[in-house]
């Protein structure tokens, strides 16, 4: 006791200053010890435990969150708040919203969240509804997540998803489930029904053209009609929903509709369902290869065409684009036709023209082609002969089968007088044909014409006489009268 009397005495001030400075070491080194066991519980719950076998809940696996691989959401908390007579929830809890709540399948949704935990990540599901009463199909299917987002400074977040192609259901819960906490909210989608959508490959073509077109939102298995701008009559093609309602890309020819912007509709038979898209018609530009473009009468001028529209009748009109047509061809799948042709009549001359235009499509386009006259040659037996002499007739290029009435003058001045006929062959041509005696009185030269009676071509023949030195006597001939069968 003596000897602590007698211990110098320590300042106040110094004394504290010495305790405070031996317990912060001895802080220092607890909190270096701590670290160290929680280094060293990582590494091994990292790498020995799962090694073992082990699971350590709470450790991580070294590198960033993962998204959990089974969807586990969790349901709101039951409202307990009566108001107004209705059970709200209290304040503060998570909610969501969509924009928009009505969509169309393969539509775009907005999910924006409030409630959460600040920086929490929160996984978003869609899958059919599970309010009461409302039952879902039976290959609704299972939630799946749709979209991840990171709430913000408020505990809010925003994500976006697409509504799937093959949504059968006609509810969708959407849910919103923050990991690691039971943070949740729910609301619902309504998939827009009987309102179907179509989309085409390409949106500008011409008639004929071939196009990919795919369906969506109808009902499963009922017969979809597809028109071109139109909704009524026959449907240019007739497909099948599948059992998700779609039809999946489907090549189609574009149809005969008004040149500019048009739309495909599809109308669902069942369902009465109805989906359009936009498609921009260009202008058919047919053409016509005429062979040959120069023809005589009876003989036949071919043509081909192209670049109409597909299956369509075109109606061939000559000198005219309107009125009753000559004839009427079919184009194939391709617009095209070939082979078509027309025998000339007698009664055309010189220029002509073909016009060509589709039934359906009114694309029109005209040709122009010649009739070429008949020149007909023709000579006697004899260059020339006395008075009495017998004459007959050759004759070529007149119109095949025709009747040839032969006039003649023996002089000048004298109206022609008809004195024979004959019909020539398949080739125009005859040899050896009519009969004709010289007068005893003629003088000088006594001209034939040979008239061709289809084909209006006439043939001249100069006769020489020669001077009999006196007169000559023979029987006037009788007028000649054409038989019925030479009178064309």
């Amino acid at each position: 006791m003596q000897s602590l009397k007698h211990r110098p005495a320590i300042p106040r001030g110094k004394g504290r200053r010495k305790r405070a400075k031996a317990k912060f070491k001895l802080s220092r080194k607890r909190v270096l010890l701590a670290g160290a066991a929680a280094v060293l519980m990582v590494l091994v719950g990292r790498s020995l435990l799962p090694a073992l076998g082990v699971s350590a809940p709470g450790l991580g696996g070294g590198g960033a969150e993962e998204t959990p691989t089974e969807v586990q959401t969790k349901a709101p908390p039951a409202p307990t708040i009566d108001l107004n007579g209705v059970l709200v929830q209290g304040g503060g809890s998570p909610m969501i919203t969509l924009n928009p709540g009505l969509v169309r399948l393969g539509g775009g949704v907005t999910v924006s969240g409030s409630g959460f935990d600040q920086g929490s990540m929160v996984d978003v599901y869609l899958g059919p509804s599970s309010q009461p009463g409302q039952k879902a199909p039976k290959n609704a299917g299972k939630p799946h997540q749709v979209a991840t987002a990171k709430a913000g400074k408020w505990g809010v977040f925003t994500a976006n998803f697409s509504m799937p192609n093959t949504m059968s259901a006609p509810v969708q819960e959407v849910t919103a489930q923050a990991r690691g906490s039971d943070k949740v909210a729910k609301a619902e989608a309504s998939v827009a029904q009987g309102a179907g959508q179509a989309t085409l490959s390409a949106i500008v073509g011409r008639p004929g053209d071939v196009v990919n077109l795919t369906v969506k939102g109808f009902t499963p298995g009922e017969q979809l009609n597809v028109y071109w701008g139109r909704i009524n009559g026959d449907p240019n093609l007739t497909l099948k929903a599948d059992e998700d309602g779609s039809v999946g890309k489907t090549p189609i020819k574009v149809g005969v509709t008004a040149v500019g912007t048009t739309s495909l509709i599809v109308v669902g038979k069942t369902s009465g369902a109805a989906a359009s898209a936009p498609f921009q018609v260009l202008r058919l530009y047919p053409s016509i290869k005429l062979a040959p473009y120069a023809v005589k009468a009876t003989q036949k001028i071919t043509f081909s065409g192209s670049g109409f529209a597909p299956g369509e009748r075109v109606l061939v009109r000559l000198n005219a684009a309107g009125g009753q047509p000559v004839m009427a061809v079919e184009t194939d799948g391709a617009g095209t036709f070939k082979g078509a042709g027309l025998v000339m009549p007698f009664q055309l001359k010189g220029a002509q023209s073909l016009v060509f235009m589709g039934e359906q499509s009114r694309a029109a386009v005209s040709t122009g082609f010649t009739i070429l006259p008949f020149t007909p040659q023709a000579r006697t037996n004899a260059y020339g002969g006395l008075p009495g002499t017998v004459v007959n007739f050759y004759a070529t290029q007149f119109a095949p089968n025709e009747a040839v009435h032969v006039t003649v003058r023996t002089a000048k001045g004298a109206k022609p007088e008809l004195v024979a006929a004959f019909r020539v062959d398949a080739k125009g041509t005859a040899r050896a044909v009519g009969q004709y005696t010289i007068p005893g009185d003629t003088e000088d030269t006594v001209v034939f014409q040979l008239h061709g009676q289809r084909s209006d071509a006439v043939a001249t023949v100069n006769f020489k006489v020669d001077k009999s030195g006196g007169p000559v006597d023979i029987p006037s001939a009788k007028p000649y009268v054409v038989p019925k069968d030479l009178e064309n």
